[in-house]
């Protein structure tokens, strides 16, 4: 699982080292899988009847407020004056980075375990795969085709809400504990992952046609279908398959061990590397991707060092 995090967290930074435009049509297909594989596997390890919700959220509340006022600190820092004000909005909309929406997904995904695990055991449970398909479609998908801009504050629900995740997180839940077993053989998986890739370049294009900038997201239904996919073969690699210690699984299982760290930190790293003229010449994807990981994972091998046991307050 480890190993996985590694992998679902170097996508992460690609994502978002990725160029922007038409581009990313034809690089994101290949990388959207990064957010739903870490609720995946949340999904996989969470159980109803060891459900200890106040634990979880503080794992991650702490480091999502310290890194809030961090990034609220970059943004501002030429005019501190406003640095109090603008924490606050920042912490309560999940706005002071690109990541920071997913504290309040993974929140809100652990504290319905309870609902989660009586619906994975009602005779309804297959209908709770349609609501992530139907939140894109109405909330996403309508008002794009439609040209109308949502409400502001709707819009800070929409990307903070976890019903567009939920899929992932009920599909781990489910797997992990024994609830469902997909029998498809994973050649046909494979075929599968690469049909849904195709699919995510047209609808991607399709967005870019009807002017949406963020054409490669991760919240198209083809991006689902190819998360859902991964999911399943990163359970069956999960399950079936006995991993060699090397130099290189040691080095993945090592990222995925500072994944969450690397997430909170990996876009500070890259807000300074702005700042740094020669770095223009290798600001190039994927070499920049590469960069920010290798430098992201030095910052948090040194911020072990200076903070030692505290360093968990920042996650890493």
């Amino acid at each position: 699982m480890q190993l996985l995090r590694g992998v679902a967290i170097i996508a992460v930074i690609l994502i978002h080292n990725a160029p922007g435009g038409l581009p990313q049509v034809f690089i994101r297909p290949f990388i959207n899988f990064s957010v739903g594989l870490f609720l995946f596997l949340s999904g996989m390890l969470s159980n109803a009847d060891w459900w200890h919700p106040t634990k979880r959220i503080m794992k991650i509340i702490v480091p999502y407020v310290l890194w809030t006022l961090i990034y609220t600190a970059m943004r501002t820092i030429k005019i501190l004056g406003q640095l109090p004000i603008q924490f606050i909005k920042s912490l309560i909309t999940a706005s002071s980075a690109a990541v920071m929406y997913y504290v309040f997904v993974y929140c809100q995904l652990t504290l319905l375990v309870p609902v989660i695990d009586k619906m994975s055991k009602s005779r309804y449970k297959y209908f709770c795969f349609l609501i992530s398909p139907l939140e894109i479609i109405i909330m996403r998908l309508f008002p794009l085709m439609n040209g109308y801009e949502i409400n502001p504050y709707i819009s800070i629900i929409i990307r903070v809400s976890c019903l567009s995740w939920l899929i992932y997180f009920y599909l781990g839940y489910l797997m992990g504990n024994g609830m469902l077993e997909i029998k498809t053989s994973t050649k046909k998986l494979f075929v599968a992952l690469i049909v849904t890739i195709v699919l995510q370049m047209l609808e991607g294009y399709w967005y870019w046609s009807m002017g949406d900038p963020n054409c490669g997201t991760q919240l198209k239904l083809s991006s689902l279908f190819t998360g859902t996919v991964f999911a399943i073969l990163a359970f069956r690699f999960i399950e079936n398959y006995e991993v060699q210690k090397n130099k290189t699984t040691n080095i993945m299982k090592y990222i995925g061990d500072i994944s969450f760290g690397i997430y909170f930190s990996h876009l500070a790293v890259m807000m300074v590397f702005r700042h740094i003229p020669f770095y223009l010449s290798v600001d190039v994807f994927p070499l920049n991707g590469i960069i920010t990981l290798i430098v992201s994972t030095v910052c948090i091998i040194i911020g072990r060092k200076i903070f030692g046991k505290y360093s968990k307050y920042l996650a890493l």
